[in-house]
């Protein structure tokens, strides 16, 4: 997950312990509320408090908020530095550990405990915890995007109307993470391909990790780019966004869609062992099954499918902070930077509406070659008032 994810931009955990857990074999369906992330309901251990985990598939090993942690009384066992996702991190693990999805219990579970504030603060839920593999080498996993849940299989051959999607080859060979082969073409016409990490968590189309860019001189032939920032679990990383004119996932073809370029030096957006990563907004798009077992997802479109993807327009970011909603990046050379716009100032309000609601503000960002007023206050307190026009910035 660009937990980024810009995991949800939100970055994931590669390279983590992976425990293999035993599970009280039950077949379920789990429901999911999509804000962007699939949040499931979860207990730790003994506890009766339902917990808002996210489902990511990004996610080599279980994640546990440390606050949570200590509201539980979840101590660490020992420490261990890894390749998060734009560098190193230390984690603290615990070890043998307890996690309940409805009636499925994974057993003498590894837990890294990580302050999930960070992450929170781009959505309207609190983030307690993200898991992923744990549960998908356990099980044939379908997520299903139209209904909402995550149903979850013995066996590819208990799944009705297989027939129905289309199968891919699923490689494993990195932190257990799926990789999958995609295509895409630039403006001036040159195909690229490569294996991208399947990640639900990360909040993008696509992003290419650094040697890919370096090595295809990717930055000097796919013409204008913008800067931004993502935020991963402890760190924030320096991107490029750019665009692509045509994707394809094997007989799936995508239009136009913005893409991100890795400029990290370190962490998987670093390595060289495949292409990049693979972002839920394009794997929402699709019904998936995921058979471990067998290295193998499957593909259906679903009722998103054709839904055209969306260009930044606004150059800003925006998070919670408390009650507050405020700016947590501006995007140089744009109207809202050279107006005076900052990273830091509280938004009040756009055209008259004040609102607590994330989600409901990105919206009205969402307006294209609209010109909206916005109502800020910067870190001293003082009010001011900008307009800008909302219009693609690539």
């Amino acid at each position: 997950m660009k937990l980024n994810l810009k995991k949800y931009s939100v970055v994931s955990l590669f390279c983590l312990l992976i425990c293999v857990s035993t599970v009280q074999a039950q077949v379920a369906t789990i429901p999911f509320e999509n804000d962007n992330l699939m949040f499931i309901k979860v207990k730790v251990n003994d506890h009766s408090e339902l917990l808002n985990f996210v489902f990511d598939t990004g996610a080599s090993t279980i994640v546990l908020d440390e606050a949570v942690a200590q509201k539980l009384g979840v101590t660490s066992d020992y420490q261990q530095s890894t390749e998060g996702a734009a560098g190193s991190e230390t984690y603290n693990i615990a070890l043998s550990q307890k996690l309940h999805i409805q009636d499925i219990t994974l057993a003498n579970a590894h837990m890294v405990l990580v302050d999930l504030s960070r992450l929170s603060k781009r959505g309207n839920q609190k983030i307690d915890g993200i898991v992923g593999a744990n549960i998908m080498q356990q099980f044939v996993t379908r997520l299903n995007f139209d209904d909402n849940a995550i149903e979850l299989y013995k066996s590819i051959n208990d799944i009705a109307n297989v027939n129905e999607y289309k199968a891919l080859p699923a490689l494993l060979d990195f932190a257990n993470i799926p990789q999958i082969q995609l295509e895409f073409t630039l403006e001036n016409d040159q195909k690229f391909s490569g294996n991208f990490l399947f990640d639900s968590g990360a909040n993008m189309t696509f992003l290419l990790n650094t040697p890919f860019v370096n090595k295809q001189k990717i930055e000097s032939i796919i013409g204008k780019t913008i800067e931004n920032k993502a935020e991963s679990l402890t760190t924030s990383s320096t991107f490029k966004i750019g665009k692509v004119t045509n994707v394809k996932l094997a007989k799936f073809e995508f239009g136009e869609m913005p893409i991100d370029l890795s400029k990290s030096e370190s962490g998987v957006m670093a390595s060289d062992e495949y292409a990049g990563i693979l972002g839920v907004k394009i794997i929402n798009r699709f019904n998936t099954i995921l058979d471990y077992k067998n290295k193998k997802i499957y593909f259906k479109p679903n009722n998103t499918y054709t839904n055209e993807f969306e260009f930044p327009l606004s150059g800003i970011s925006i998070e919670k902070e408390a009650k507050k909603i405020q700016i947590s990046n501006v995007i140089k050379d744009t109207e809202a930077f050279a107006k005076g716009i900052r990273k830091g100032d509280e938004l009040v309000s756009i055209d008259g509406k004040k609102m607590s609601n994330i989600k409901a503000y990105r919206e009205l960002l969402k307006q294209k070659n609209k010109k909206i007023e916005l109502v800020l206050k910067d870190k001293n307190g003082s009010a001011k008032t900008v307009i800008i026009t909302l219009k693609r910035l690539i």
